[in-house]
């Protein structure tokens, strides 16, 4: 998970507030929430904009309505296809943030075409139409506050560009009880603002939560590397190809109960958490490091073209990990018994490959340490740039 971010760009409006990678995206895919509301709306801002013309005669009244409505349906459209997308395919930040700025710039044409239908209304002297008025920008308000507050510019800047031009025209209506009106307006874009910023809040907490739940759920407490069950996801998510490898590698610590018995398990869990930073530092995406249990470990190495990857990769880990480690005023150097096979990608079940490569850490074992590798028969390596 990507760490918060304080950069001040939001992609496509100009802020981008400290969230993750992972949060910005599910808190856009709220946006897909709104589908009932809008829908509502529009059948809300043609209803009391077609009255409103019908009692007023007023042609910038009847453009907002007709294009309020277009607004609201091109809305519903968006959410749509923004659903269908998500349901699809993994979203990435770039397609996040376009699907933000879609739904964003049409809240704001829709908030734009409420202020002009209300802002009008207010300007003639129908209390008849004034009562609509006002009922459509408070639901507007409303609904925007609770459902699109997970953004909360957009959610903001649309109740400020419905609601504001409203406020002025009943405070300048003139008599007292709009005046009384226009004071209440005032008193409840200021609640607006803050129900936004409450609703933003809580739901980035809870879905921080969620979120670091769903870490801890597959990640191993002791070293931070992935555990089975991320290790099995991982794995999974391979698209198959024949041509391209998937090697595991798996390896133990040849000594480590020693270890454990001399210094104490306090310094056996620090030479783990020891090894887990090694590994972290040394392996880059979309190489996968896990841990398996006690001192095992499996390396997860994707995408290979030459199977020659494989041995370079096991003998980097081994000089790394071969290194001392100082640990509570003791210098302390481990063994690596490592064991590797592979297999085109998406042709074999983890756990056979993981069997394989622990026959073969077995043997690496039995022969003092190293590294040992089991390649099966039927893969046919000649057509790599590398024969084994």
């Amino acid at each position: 998970m990507a760490l918060y971010r304080a950069d001040g760009l939001n992609k496509g409006f100009g802020v981008r507030y400290r969230e993750t990678d992972d949060v910005f995206k599910m808190l856009v895919s709220e946006l897909n929430s709104t589908l009932t509301p809008t829908t509502i709306m529009a059948v809300t801002i043609l209803a009391v904009g077609l009255f409103a013309y019908e009692s007023l005669g007023s042609t910038p009244l009847l453009i907002a309505t007709i294009i309020g409505a277009i607004a609201s349906l091109a809305k519903i459209a968006v959410t749509l296809a923004h659903r269908h997308a998500d349901a699809r395919q993994s979203v990435t930040v770039a397609d996040a943030a376009r699907w933000q700025m879609a739904h964003g710039l049409l809240i704001f044409l829709i908030a734009a075409c409420v202020g002009t239908i209300t802002t009008s209304a207010f300007s003639y002297r129908d209390l008849s139409v004034h009562l609509l008025a006002a009922a459509l920008i408070y639901g507007y308000s409303a609904g925007v506050a609770v459902r699109i507050s997970v953004r909360p510019f957009i959610a903001a800047t649309a109740i400020l560009i419905a609601g504001l031009p409203t406020t002025i025209s009943v405070i300048l209506y003139g008599d007292t009880v709009h005046w009384i009106l226009g004071m209440m307006c005032v008193l409840f874009l200021f609640a607006a603002m803050q129900s936004v910023l409450h609703v933003y809040r809580h739901t980035t907490r809870q879905m921080w939560l969620r979120l670091d739940m769903e870490r801890q759920a597959r990640r191993d407490p002791l070293t931070g590397l992935r555990n089975r069950t991320a290790l099995i996801e991982a794995y999974s998510s391979l698209e198959c190809a024949d041509d391209r490898l998937t090697c595991i590698h798996l390896f133990d610590l040849d000594g480590f109960k020693g270890v454990n018995d001399r210094f104490g398990h306090a310094v056996g869990d620090a030479l783990l958490a020891g090894i887990a930073k090694r590994l972290q530092e040394t392996l880059d995406p979309p190489i996968v490091a896990a841990r398996i249990g006690g001192d095992e470990f499996v390396i997860l190495q994707p995408d290979m073209r030459d199977p020659a990857d494989a041995e370079t990769l096991a003998r980097k880990i081994l000089d790394v990990l071969g290194l001392p480690y100082r640990i509570g005023g003791e210098e302390i150097a481990i063994g690596v018994s490592l064991g590797y096979t592979m297999a085109l990608s998406g042709s074999a079940k983890l756990e056979h490959m993981m069997a394989t490569a622990d026959r073969a850490s077995y043997r690496a074992k039995r022969s003092g340490g190293g590294i040992d590798h089991e390649i099966s028969p039927a893969l046919d390596l000649s057509k790599f740039s590398y024969v084994a």
